[in-house]
This record gives structure tokens, sequence and C-alpha cells, in this order.
């Protein structure tokens, strides 16, 4: 418990700096900004979108610590020349000295942000309140009616008759799909997303001039009011320059030039950039000394085409589909205007291309950490980016690992060591030799995945030896919040030797016992996963995964057809088919998991995750694999206890001495956890969780008492808590953890509530070190 009492200490810390004096500098006369509210007369406007306007806001405020970083700047003494008050001030937060000419500009921008959002009328009073040498300020919005879309029409040119007519007519045949609609508000945000969609379509039409600056709005808010507000006349107009008739002509692409050895230092410096060039299927390929890459795959790759009209949507998947290649470190694509006499005039397209290199291997050591259990490894990993010359990523990998695992929580451990070889195999070719699948290459760009893999474990009680092999595809949608995974083989043999007879005598659960034999696994697989987190870091998101795995039936089928005898004891329920001498698996399995990411202001977020599976093992092997069961418990999961040490259900594991093993897990899995997570100072982060959860079986051959799913299984849910403490250097997070059970469903009905219970404070806490954020 030496660490659980650093960390406690270093609470006790924090505590005592947000107890610190929030006035220690602030001045005489001065009033440090305590609060600021927002009242509103209305909920269609959000009080936080008003409150990302405000020019001036208290001092950042933490969950239970308060203004944490107020009170590290308040530590620091008066002497700016010694290095720990210059630290202390850098690390901390000034004091926020209300300052009544940003509370000035704070109205203002209320004001346009409410008429932005079509509350024309709109007005925002401010009212302060000093206590104490302390300003408390208060915003009175009064929205006023809104002022919503009454007529809309799709007018004339405006000033100008140059350029081509065709320009106007594409623009009323596409006004169909228009976003403004009769009855919608006035927002400005609405009009701003109409004219980006006016604008992409038309630039996907050959329109290469065309800005979104020459799509105009003309209201008229002289309407007559209703019942429902304020009424306005929406007139959308395109309005064209006079002077510069390229603004509303077409474009085509007439030639495309691929740089596949572009530099630009080379270019930059006068050097020689003498080039070889090859008409590869009517596009320019240009390269120096030696084509590298075959341009088959770039000119697949490349979404732009020749002789057709210039379209931004095929120029922007040009640039993400280069990206997912992985060769290049950079990517520009130029248009050049031709001459040219007729009415869609010609453009030459440039592509520069700069290549990555082609080789790389890495030596690492690293310390590792398995469900918490840790330990330290050391892996060699070669690369090879472009192994045929068709932009296949090639890459093995050679590892070692020694780490401690333990037999009994918070007791004896054993030492497991690892050693494993992996080659995986990766081509932006899609080998599926269907008809249909050009436009489906095009639209996801898709990559054909093949892997290989051996480990070999070495415990005091067995070994075992693990080889897997796959193939799959990788695909993902054009906007990248999309991605999938098909495994159409996903093969294991799992071998076990050695295996001691008493740690084996000592498993009494059948169940359990069969996770320790040889078999086999032969699964496909589909995953989908969804993200939108954006490129700002602050901005909440949504992560979803969805995962669907089948294993066994297709051996079974062809053992049934071939109507083979099947191995195995007297009784029905045991007997089995072997697949290259091993008995194979047979389940079906899915789980799902989501994910909510809160940013609640610049230091501070909120995280919740839930996750739900089940698996079903029938046929051939009545029983979940071992490494395809699930579990509770460890550094990402229920971080009150460790690792398989948790359930089934309500089931107590009354096995004693040293040969005890974590095997608690199950069929099914429920668990669902909420972190908050703040920015101290440094690199240092603290957190504190809930998690709640755990596994139950639904096999008939599972005989542990309370181990089954039933309906009450919701009274056999494990609840933890704990606090944490992160290093985040960005490329690499060292995390600390401390959970304590508040809740533990082994104990007696009636007797699971244990937070505060007075014996055993070491048996109901679990300390873990881990590396990355647990979800």
């Amino acid at each position: 418990m030496e660490t659980s009492n650093k960390i406690t200490f270093f609470l006790l810390i924090a505590l005592f700096t947000c107890a610190c004096s929030p006035l220690k500098y602030v001045r005489e006369g001065d009033f440090l900004l305590e609060r600021v509210k927002i009242e509103n007369d209305t909920r269609e406007v959000k009080r936080a979108e008003l409150k990302k306007v405000i020019r001036q806001k208290p001092n950042t405020r933490m969950l239970a610590l308060g203004r944490f970083h107020l009170g590290l700047y308040n530590l620091s003494g008066r002497d700016t020349t010694k290095r720990v008050n210059r630290w202390l001030r850098s690390i901390g937060e000034a004091p926020v000295i209300y300052d009544p000419l940003l509370t000035g500009r704070s109205v203002r921008q209320m004001e346009i942000a409410l008429h932005n959002k079509g509350y024309y009328k709109a007005t925002v009073s401010d009212s302060v309140y000093f206590k104490k040498r302390k300003a408390y300020v208060r915003y009175r919005v009064d929205t006023g009616p809104l002022t919503r879309i009454k007529e809309l029409s799709f007018g004339g040119r405006g000033r100008g008759q140059a350029g081509d007519p065709g320009l106007f007519d594409t623009y009323y045949r596409d006004t169909a799909t228009t976003l403004l609609r009769i009855g919608q508000p006035l927002d400005v945000d609405l009009l701003d997303n109409e004219r980006e969609r006016v604008t992409r379509m038309l630039r996907e039409k050959g329109y290469f001039n065309f800005s979104k600056d020459f799509v105009h709005f003309f209201a008229d808010s002289t309407l007559a009011s209703d019942s429902k507000g304020e009424n306005a006349r929406l007139s959308v107009r395109l309005v064209d320059n006079a002077g510069d008739s390229s603004l509303s002509r077409r474009y085509f692409v007439r030639d495309i030039r691929v740089d596949m050895d572009y530099d630009q230092l080379a270019v930059m410096g006068g050097e020689d950039t003498v080039s070889s060039r090859v008409d590869y299927n009517g596009y320019t390929i240009v390269y120096r000394d030696k084509l590298k890459i075959n341009p088959k795959v770039i000119v697949e790759t490349i979404q732009i085409n020749r002789n057709e009209l210039y379209n931004i949507t095929q120029v922007l998947e040009t640039y993400a589909r280069l990206q997912a290649l992985n060769l290049f470190r950079f990517i520009n694509i130029e248009f050049e205007e031709g001459a040219g006499e007729s009415q869609v005039k010609p453009l030459d397209c440039t592509i520069r291309l700069t290549p990555l290199k082609r080789q790389s291997y890495s030596l690492s050591v690293e310390g590792t950490n398995a469900s918490g259990n840790l330990g330290i490894g050391g892996s060699f990993t070669y690369n090879h980016r472009n192994l045929f010359r068709g932009g296949e990523d090639f890459s093995t990998s050679l590892w070692g690992a020694v780490k401690k695992e333990r037999l009994r929580e918070n007791t004896s451990s054993f030492n497991t060591r690892e050693i494993g070889v992996e080659v995986k195999f990766v081509t932006p070719q899609f080998w599926m030799p269907v008809f249909w699948m050009k436009n489906f290459r095009r639209d996801f760009a898709p990559k054909t995945l093949l892997s290989f893999s051996y480990g070999f474990e070495d415990t005091p009680y067995y070994t075992r030896a693990i080889i897997n092999t796959s193939f799959g595809y990788l695909w993902r949608k054009n906007d990248k919040r999309w991605r999938y995974n098909l495994n159409i083989v996903d093969m294991n043999y799992v071998f076990m030797n050695n295996v001691v007879s008493s740690f084996i005598d000592s498993i009494k659960n059948e169940y359990v016992k069969s996770a320790y034999t040889d078999h086999m696994i032969l699964a496909a697989g589909f995953s989908a996963t969804y993200t939108s987190r954006p490129a700002a870091e602050r901005t909440s998101y949504n992560y979803f995964r969805l995962n669907i795995e089948s294993a066994g039936n297709l051996l079974w089928a062809i053992d049934r057809i071939g109507d083979r005898n099947r191995r195995g004891t007297a009784a029905g329920e045991d007997l089995h088919y072997k697949s290259l001498g091993v008995r194979y698996a047979q389940f079906v399995k899915t789980d799902a998991e989501f994910r909510y990411h809160w940013s609640v202001n610049q230091a501070s977020s909120l995280v919740w995750r839930l996750m739900l599976g089940c698996a079903y093992p029938y046929g051939n092997m009545k029983v979940l694999p071992h490494e395809e069961a699930y579990y509770c418990g460890g550094a990402n999961d229920l971080r009150a206890w460790q690792a398989r040490t948790l359930g089934p259900g309500a089931f107590v594991n009354e096995s004693t001495g040293k040969r005890w093993y974590p095997n608690s897990v199950g069929d099914v899995k429920l668990a669902a956890n909420a972190e908050y997570r703040f920015k101290l100072f440094w690199i240092l982060e603290g957190a504190a969780f809930v998690d709640a959860g755990n596994v139950w079986n639904i096999n008939t051959k599972e005989d542990r008492q309370d181990a089954l799913l039933k309906r009450d299984f919701y009274k056999q849910v494990a609840v933890g808590t704990g606090v944490g403490l992160r290093f985040n250097a960005n490329y690499f997070l060292l995390r600390f953890d401390l959970g304590v059970k508040v809740r533990d469903p082994a104990r007696p009905p009636g007797d699971r509530f244990i937070l505060f219970s007075g014996a055993g404070a070491t048996r109901r806490s679990n300390f873990n070190i881990a590396i990355g954020y647990p979800f």
C-alpha cells in the first residue's frame, strides 16, 4: 500500500492547494471574477452556446478540487527571481480580475450570436454584484421573437451577365435539394451551410473557379408577424463578376501528370532534377533514376478522370487515397488552366509525390501490462513499405517478454516467459475478383490483409503454443468515420504441453478445466468501428464498435457431410470431431461497445463507456475456449479487481493454497465505466472513476453455484471506485490507478456493500499500472 499512500499524500497536497486564499494576488480595489451566470427566457437557445462568446470567464474549476490551478499560482512567492516561484506561476493560472470593458464586449458578442440565430430583436443586459472583493456577473438574455423564413425564392444573376449561362441553369435545377425550407429560422449558420453546399455542388460539375463568395442572400424582414414570431422573405442569388468570366466557366481535366519523386528542397536549391517519363493509360508518370512504384497502383488510386469535368470531390478523394497508401510524406495536387477557344476550358493536373523511406527497422525495450500483470519485454521489427513495387506493406516482428502473474489476489505470483514472431502483409489491392467490385474499390479504398504469428508461453504449471493465421479485408468510408474489418479466415491452434497434474486437479470445475486442452478455432468475423472525433482535441465526441464472430461451422458441416466418426467418451455430449488432430471449437460471439467523451472545459473531461458481449458455445465444443471467453477486472476494466478474479456471477472460489489461478471467465459480459479526467500541472493529470459490471455463464455445463445468468443478474453487479494519476507526454501516457471495491457480489446478499467496512482494506483495493488511457 506504499504507492496508494503516495497518492493519498498527493491528494492532500491538492486539497491544501485549493484551500489557499484565492485573493492572494488580487490587488486592493480589484475584484476576483467569482462567477458568471446567464439567465435566459427560452430553452431554444442553449446557454452553453452563449458561454462560448463571453470574453471573460472565471478561473477554471474542477470537480472536487475547485480552482486547483489558481491555487498553484497562489502558492508562488512574490519574488519572481526565484525559479520555484516562476515555475508555480507557469503551471498555475493567474486570478481573473473583473473587467467592465470585457463585460460590455461580452454583451455585444452575445447579441450578435443571437442575431445570427434569427433573434434579431434580442437584447442582453448585465449586472454585477460585489462581495468580499469578489465579482458576480449576471447576464440577462431577452431573445425576443424568432424570425423565420416565410417566403423563399431563388433569384437571377444579379450584377454582371458574362460567363456560362449554364451555371445558373445548373443551380436552379439543384434547388430541390436546398437546405433551406419555409418555416426554418433565419439562421446564419444555416445560410453558411447552404452556401457551402451550393459551392461544393457547382465545383463538382466543372466550375473550377467558383467561390462561395458568389452566393448571396437577401432578406426582407418587413413582412407581417404571426403567432410564431417574425417573418422574412429570403432570396438566394448567384452573383458573378462581369470582369472575370472564368468564375462562371466550366473546365475539364485534359492531362494528368504524376511526379513520383518530387523533391521540393532540390527544386528550390536549383539541383539537377532531370527526370524520365512514361505514359500509362493516358497518364504521364515522371520519375528519377528508377521507377520504384508500379504505375498501376497510383493510377488506380487517382480518382480524377481525364476528359471529364473538374470535380472537387474527386480531388479530395485522391488526396485521401494517396495518403492511405502510406507511401508518401508529401502530396500536392495542382491545376493549371490551359489555352482553348471552346466554351469548356481545359485544366492540366499535376500530382506531386514525395516518397517515404521504403525500409525501416526498430528495436525497443518496454514495460508491459496485460490486464494489470506487469513485466518487461523487447521487440525487433522490420518494415518494407513497397515490397513488390505495388504499395505492399510487409512487416515482421520478433518479441520476447517476462511478466509476473498473480496466483491469488494480492498474494503469491509467478513468472511467465513469452517469445513469438509475427509476419504481416497488407496490400492496397483488393483480392476479391467480383465484377461489381470496381466501384467498391473506388469508394472505400479497401486493403487485403494476411498475417501469421507464433507465440510460446512458459509457466511453472504449463507451456502453451499458439499458432495464428488470418486473411481478410480492411476498408473505410471517405469521411474516415466508419472503418470495417472482414476476416474471411481467422485460425488459431492452441497446444497445451507439460501441464502439471496437480494444477489441473486443483481446478474442480470441468467447464474451466476444458480451457487447458488442445483445441483449434477456425473463425470468420466482421467488425465495424465509428468515431465522430474531430480534429479539435477539446470537442466532445463518441465512439462505437460492433464485432460479430462465428467459429467451427464450416468444419462441422464438412464432417457431417463426410459422415466422419466422432471421438471421445461414450457419453453423447462429449463426443466430438477433430481437425488436424485436435478438437475444434464451435461458437457464435458478438459484442458492442459505446463511449462518449464530453469536454467539460479546457482542463477537464468526462468519459463514459458501456460494453455488452455474449458468446454461445455449442456443437463440437460446448464450452467457450479460454482465449475467447469474457472476463472482468484489470487495468482497463473494473480496476478494483485483478484480471479474471471477478465472477462469474456471485461465484466464490474456495480453492486454497498457492495453486489457485485466476479463471473467472464467462459467456456474457456487462461493463459500465465513468471517468472524470482533469489536468493538474506539467504533464500530470488526475482522474476519479467508477466501474461496474460482471461476467456470467449461459452454458448448461456450468455447475458452479450462482455463476449462471438469471433474471436477478443485476443483484450480482460489482461496483468499484478509485482515483488515478497519469503522466501524459502526448506520445506516451503512464497511468497509475488505485481501485477500491464498493460492492462485491462474492459476499453474501445483504453484506455486499463493503466500501466503509472496517477490516480488510488491503483486500478491498487494487493498484494498477498501465500504459495509455483505459478507454
